[in-house]
């Protein structure tokens, strides 16, 4: 494990991705009828400390004493929302009650989307934003080229390098050069072109951002089988959430003046926007967000706008935006099993995009943890419907 001193000048330690073990001991300490995300989060919490105890040696007390856990908190529609009760059970039954779970929410007020309450100053908030935005950028660039790679391995290997120079040069104050470095490494890959079927990710959030046992590693799955992926980035989530938060602050007032809240969120979207293009610039990817004032409005007809739960109206508005400018050939919409805000939810409205919209293939799967052979083969039934144009 290794442990950074970042943000404000707190340390943090790395914690692995989660995995079936993680699944397990979710199952094990929590409760009866949870999402796979609730599992796999709170599993990985308590796999971490208990290596933390039995494989560091460090006593009990003092990691209840010295450590604590920021995670974020859900929506009152979906099990999200019962995440942090799901981490204190969890931590009370294995040996660690009294350990620190810190959440910050995204219930869409301006306090909760600039996370008030971890008491950071706005320089702070800009560096955090910015981390995720080198993240999401090189991520996005690894998915992309991997299926393009001449050596299998050779655009992780280079990704992870690119990654190394580019915390090397932020830890030095010198992210500028640090992204020049990564700049070369990336334009060094061997890349040969090829059509493939283009499927975009969508979904509940934390199936569709994560890339592990969590989802059965559905995008590498995909590259196997021949298709690339068109990924969603936790940036442009942190766009919806800004949206949402302009949105509400709008229907407050009371004339054509905007408050000062609508102000300061579209100051913050407009930085992030630029530093994340430009992120891309300096490594050599043309990037792309999404205009959210636009998918609401492909949305609305279909979809309130006044439910806000999971992702909200953004799986129906990429799925119209995206068939409408055939960005993708296929759509996967990924979820946990039973899902509330997405199967329950934007399903119901789906099929009905897609027979207004039949341009693109549009699939819905769920994860549970097991069971990955039927997940697969809904995914390869999905590709061969839309792979003999490309054969």
């Amino acid at each position: 494990m290794k442990t950074v001193v970042g943000l404000a000048g707190l340390k943090f330690e790395i914690m692995e991705e989660p995995d079936n073990q993680a699944l397990q001991l979710g199952r094990e300490f929590g409760n009866r009828g949870q999402c796979n995300p609730t599992y796999f989060t709170v599993g990985n919490l308590v796999k971490h400390l208990v290596e933390l105890r039995d494989g560091a040696g460090i006593p009990t007390e003092r990691i209840i004493r010295e450590y604590a856990f920021v995670t974020a908190g859900g929506c009152g529609p979906c099990r999200m929302g019962m995440y942090a009760t799901e981490y204190r059970k969890a931590l009370r039954d294995s040996g660690f009650e009294g350990f620190r779970v810190l959440l910050f929410t995204r219930s869409g007020d301006v306090q909760d989307v600039l996370m008030d309450g971890l008491k950071l100053t706005n320089t702070d908030l800009l560096r955090f934003f910015f981390a995720i935005m080198v993240g999401d950028a090189l991520n996005s660039i690894n998915i992309k080229r991997r299926p393009f790679e001449e050596t299998p391995g050779s655009v992780d290997a280079q990704v992870k390098e690119a990654r190394a120079l580019v915390q090397e040069g932020i830890s030095q104050g010198r992210w500028i050069r640090g992204m020049w470095q990564a700049r070369k490494i990336l334009r060094s890959m061997k890349l040969k072109r090829e059509k493939r079927p283009v499927v975009h990710i969508m979904g509940e959030f934390w199936a569709k951002t994560t890339d592990g046992e969590g989802n059965y590693h559905l995008f590498r799955f995909i590259e196997k089988e021949g298709g690339v992926v068109s990924n969603e980035t936790l940036t442009d989530w942190l766009l919806h959430q800004i949206w949402r938060a302009r949105w509400i602050a709008s229907r407050k007032r009371t004339g054509r003046i905007w408050s000062g809240t609508e102000v300061q969120l579209l100051v913050l979207e407009k930085l992030i926007k630029f530093f994340f293009l430009g992120i891309g610039s300096l490594l050599g990817e043309k990037l792309h967000l999404s205009n959210h004032g636009e998918l609401a409005t492909l949305a609305k007809e279909h979809f309130d706008l006044h439910v806000d739960g999971g992702e909200d109206h953004m799986e129906v508005a990429h799925h119209i935006h995206i068939a409408k400018n055939r960005l993708a050939d296929l759509i996967v919409s990924v979820k946990p099993f039973t899902c509330l805000s997405s199967s329950g939810v934007s399903d119901g409205v789906q099929n009905k995009i897609s027979n207004l919209y039949p341009q693109v293939e549009f699939i819905a799967v769920e994860t549970n943890g097991d069971g990955a052979a039927n997940f697969y083969s809904r995914i390869q039934m999905g590709l061969q419907k839309v792979s003999a144009q490309f054969r």
